[in-house]
């Protein structure tokens, strides 16, 4: 909480003005206000994004889920001395009501001029980055409705998925399909070879499960009579966490009677193509593939139909129906010298075909792709293929190297179903967590009689993913799962306290996120003036020019590297942005770097001591003395200080100018020139593997990621 904008909240109270209203009468939208004609009285609010005083007139823009829309308060208009009350009282972020009248500026601006105002919401934290947006991921995952509020990308991407599951029920409906609630506690993990979670239920003292899959009530729903279900909901798969994989999905299952698996091909076929022109208005899109280059998927026409046999056979050599064990097939895979994803050692002869499939074909399917006969022991409800008992009749519709449909013609046979409810039991016994277990009561469902039908199941996170064209599922997940940062911070305490003698740095796997063992705890902590972002930007805009970019750009990987080693990321991000601000001013002198103009500088936003030390600590050559390097703060801002620099000198001499193409290795390379950017200091940079325990690569990608994120501020 900033106290500044606490102290205006609580200004308004003794003013009898409440800074949080209970509700307020709209006559218009922002966006129907902008559409109106000048002249009309209108009444919208909306959260205060630009606010900028112009002497007797100050112009505002306030954003509402419709749009923007500019407004004017006027000292004439409204009278002097509230006219100066709202200057004083009004910030970035505040949520205000106004009511007054459209006209149309001399640039052709629709504008409201305000008549009266009211302080709906007073906003008592600085928005990011003045509203340019959160370009940090994990960011934007922890702090949504600020990553909703500044990114205008991200709440049409969320607009998106809204309006697409709104047409997929649409056409279900159209198409004779009836919506079903669905249990997610339940007895039995089944409808899919996956890792259930485990809860206990206090009240009938039992151990039950978080669903992973929206079948076996559906077609229990079928036996009960219903023609044709669908259902829509999160599924809980207690296993790894990778770009298109999450514990917590949304998926849609549909179930039809008297269908099978080559009338769902079609009926898949049909809608998707439906959706697409519907929600996008064509049925070819850029979508991201496994490795997050954009390619063209057409929707359009008939589909490709491969069995699975034979695209792994193609792929790799592997005959999978030569190996009738899941031993045979484990000495064919380590004969070609495969390297799966998982231990193979105690996975099941399907699941092991899973594993082999999804390494070594699925990433080379690019356009809709239907896989189909997939072997028995993959499918425990499938039905069994009519002329091939060993497969099933069953397809996956394949996109971009994504699974986005599973479905086949569903077992019905309760004999048949109950004995491979038996071999998967014994699959899980021997180790295979994945193995499906066992469900008595489904089964005694089954011996009622169901009707011959085919289900189906697509991702909702998955499909829209592609269509938006994101590599992360995360991306589309309004608020996804996030490991606590106060058991980050406990992470931290532990491993200072693990090792209070040690002067090196212990770098570790990214998936350890990589934290410090430090020579004491005061690595770990920091002085925090993260409150001065907003001056920050404000000294860079004034007394930065030719060195804006360098400045932005730093602080930009200043923050993620605050994020890897659990500094205070705004603090970081500070020290990074202002660290070289004098250097336009002093026209590159190096003698006075650091020094008294800088220092004057700082105190006209009354920047702690604390700031200045930090960056002289980054200018060791002349100040390494008095302001080591004994903090993480500053031995990061000491490694990337050149090496910011130094991907901008990159950026400027590719064709495009883009930092957007600059590679990892590109950077590399170019380090290993000593004839280009010979001002950069190779050795500074390579400190990153003493003084951080990052490698050249690791640190190189980061700050290159970094700097991606900013890349419209700095003009890359």
């Amino acid at each position: 909480m900033d106290p500044v904008r606490h102290a205006k909240a609580e200004k308004l109270r003794a003013l009898k003005r409440t800074p949080y209203a209970a509700k307020f009468e709209r006559s218009h939208t922002l966006k129907a206000g902008q559409e109106s004609k000048d002249g009309t009285k209108v009444t919208v609010a909306g959260r205060v994004m630009l606010f900028r005083e112009m002497g007797k007139l100050t112009f505002a823009t306030l954003q509402d889920q419709t749009g923007r829309l500019q407004i004017a308060f006027r000292d004439e208009q409204l009278g002097n001395d509230e006219y100066k009350l709202l200057q004083k009282l009004i910030d970035l972020g505040d949520i205000v009501g106004i009511t007054g009248e459209r006209f149309t500026t001399q640039k052709g601006e629709p504008t409201i001029l305000v008549k009266e105002w009211q302080m709906l919401s007073k906003a008592l934290r600085q928005p990011p980055e003045k509203w340019h947006g959160i370009s940090d991921r994990e960011t934007a995952y922890r702090q949504r409705y600020l990553d909703l509020t500044s990114n205008e990308e991200a709440f049409d991407r969320f607009v998106f998925r809204s309006n697409f599951i709104k047409a997929m029920r649409e056409f279900y409906w159209e198409n004779g399909f009836t919506e079903v609630d669905l249990p997610v506690l339940v007895n039995s993990a089944s409808g899919a070879l996956a890792t259930p979670f485990s809860t206990h239920h206090a009240a009938l003292d039992l151990d039950v499960y978080l669903r992973i899959a929206l079948e076996t009530h559906q077609k229990e729903c079928l036996i009960g009579g219903f023609d044709r279900t669908f259902a829509l909901g999160p599924v809980f798969r207690n296993e790894g966490m990778d770009p298109s994989h999450l514990q917590e999905f949304t998926m849609c299952e549909h179930y039809a009677s008297y269908w099978d698996y080559e009338d769902n091909m079609r009926f898949t076929e049909e809608m998707l193509r439906t959706l697409l022109k519907k929600t996008l208005g064509t049925t070819k899109v850029k979508i991201p593939n496994r490795d997050g280059a954009l390619i063209e998927a057409d929707f359009s026409g008939a589909w490709p139909r491969l069995s699975m046999r034979e695209v792994i056979l193609k792929d790799c050599g592997i005959d999978y129906d030569t190996c009738d064990t899941a031993s045979a097939l484990r000495k064919a895979i380590k004969d070609k010298k495969i390297q799966l994803e998982v231990d193979i050692e105690n996975l099941g002869r399907g699941n092991l075909i899973d594993q082999l499939y999804k390494k070594v074909s699925r990433p080379k399917i690019v356009s809709p792709t239907f896989i189909t006969k997939h072997p028995i022991d993959l499918s425990p409800l499938a039905r069994r293929n009519d002329e091939n008992p060993a497969i099933t009749d069953r397809f996956q519709l394949v996109v971009g190297g994504w699974e986005i449909v599973n479905a086949y013609s569903e077992l019905v046979d309760p004999v048949d179903q109950a004995s491979r409810f038996e071999s998967q039991a014994s699959a899980k016994k021997a180790g295979d967590a994945d193995a499906h277990g066992k469900d008595d009561e489904f089964v005694e469902a089954l011996e009622y009689g169901c009707p011959p039908c085919s289900g189906w199941g697509m991702g909702i996170d998955r499909i829209v993913a592609l269509l938006t064209a994101q590599e992360n599922l995360r991306d589309v997940v309004l608020f996804p799962l996030m490991k606590p940062q106060k058991a980050m911070s406990d992470e931290l305490r532990a491993l200072s306290k693990a090792a209070p003698h040690s002067s090196k740095l212990i770098a570790q796997s990214s998936s350890e996120k990589s934290l410090p063992a430090a020579n004491s705890a005061h690595l770990l902590q920091h002085a925090d003036y993260g409150h001065l972002l907003p001056a920050a930007h404000g000294l860079i805009e004034a007394h930065a020019d030719q060195t804006k970019a360098h400045l932005i750009a730093t602080g930009a990987a200043m923050e993620a590297l605050a994020k890897k080693f659990g500094g205070d990321a705004q603090t970081w991000r500070v020290a990074g942005m202002l660290h070289d601000l004098d250097w336009d001013k002093l026209q590159k002198d190096a003698e006075e770097h650091c020094g008294n103009t800088l220092e004057q500088l700082l105190a006209t936003i009354k920047a702690p001591a604390e700031l200045l030390a930090d960056i002289r600590a980054h200018y060791a050559d002349k100040y390494g003395e008095k302001y080591p390097l004994d903090t993480m703060l500053r031995k990061c801002l000491y490694c990337v200080d050149e090496l910011t620099g130094f991907i901008i000198a990159v950026t400027k001499v590719r064709p495009s100018k883009k930092i957007a193409d600059v590679e990892v290795k590109s950077v590399t390379k170019k380090l290993k020139d000593k004839t280009f950017a010979a001002q950069v200091s190779r050795e500074q940079i390579g400190k990153c593997q003493e003084l951080l325990g990052m490698g050249l690569e690791e640190m190189v990608a980061l700050t290159l990621e970094a700097m991606k994120g900013v890349a419209v501020e700095i003009g890359l």
